[in-house]
C-alpha cells in the first residue's frame, strides 16, 4: 500500500479536514489490504476496482461477505481490537487510507464532520440493505428492475463497463443476465445503449 499515486482527487464535496487525512493507493488485483486478527491501523475509501470482504469457513471454503466497488471499507474497525475479516483486491484501482489515530482525533473534534461521516455510513447502511433486498427477488429479471428502480437516476442507469461484474452484484450468472436484457429489450420495457441501462 506504499504505491502513491498523482493527478487523483477526492470526491469534490468531502470535508477539507478528511481531504488532509487522505493517502491515494493503487490497488493491485491479488492484494490483501488487511486479514483478519490485525490490529486495525487504517480506513479505506474505494474509488475504483473492486476490494472483498471474505472469510474461510471451518471448511476452508472462501466465503464473500461483502464487494465494495465504491465506498468506505473497513469503518467498522475503526474502534474494534481487531480486523473481523479479510480484504482482498479483486480488481486493480485506486483507494485512498485514512490513518485510524488522526482519523479518530479529527472526529472527536469536529462534529460536522462526525455528522458528514455518520451520513455517509449510513448511506452505505441504505445502499446494503437494497442489495439484500434485490438479492431475495426470485426472478433475474425482478432484480434488473430493481436496480433500475434504485440505483438509476430518471429511469437510467449506467452499469459497470463488464456484464459480468453486474451479473455478480445481481447474484446471477451472465447468461441469465444477457437473457434477461434481451427479453426486456425486445418487450420494449429497457434500452441498452453502450453502458447505459434505459427505462423505455
Amino acid at each position: 500500500m506504499s504505491d502513491a499515486l498523482t493527478g487523483n482527487v477526492l470526491p469534490p464535496d468531502w470535508p477539507e479536514a478528511l481531504r488532509t487525512l487522505a493517502q491515494p493507493h493503487r490497488l493491485q488485483a491479488g492484494q490483501a489490504l488487511f486479514v483478519r486478527g490485525e490490529s486495525p491501523e487504517r480506513v479505506f475509501w474505494i474509488e475504483r476496482g473492486e476490494v472483498r470482504l471474505q472469510r474461510a469457513s471451518h471448511e476452508g471454503r472462501m466465503i464473500v461477505l461483502q464487494r465494495v466497488r465504491r465506498g468506505f471499507l473497513a469503518e467498522a474497525s475503526l474502534q474494534a481490537s481487531s480486523y473481523h475479516c479479510d480484504a482482498w483486491v479483486a480488481q486493480e484501482g485506486l483507494a485512498w487510507s485514512f490513518a485510524r489515530a488522526p482519523l479518530l482525533a479529527a472526529l472527536t473534534a469536529s462534529s460536522a464532520l462526525a455528522l458528514w461521516w455518520a451520513s455517509r455510513l449510513a448511506q452505505q447502511l441504505r445502499d446494503a440493505r437494497l442489495r439484500c433486498e434485490r438479492l431475495s427477488l426470485h426472478t433475474a429479471r425482478e432484480r434488473v428492475l430493481h436496480a433500475l428502480e434504485t440505483e438509476g437516476r430518471d429511469g437510467v442507469l449506467v452499469l459497470p463497463p463488464r456484464r459480468k461484474d453486474w451479473a455478480d452484484e445481481l447474484g446471477l450468472t451472465p447468461e441469465a443476465l444477457y437473457r434477461t436484457l434481451a427479453t426486456l429489450q425486445r418487450e420494449g420495457v429497457v434500452t441498452i445503449e453502450g453502458n447505459v441501462l434505459r427505462r423505455a
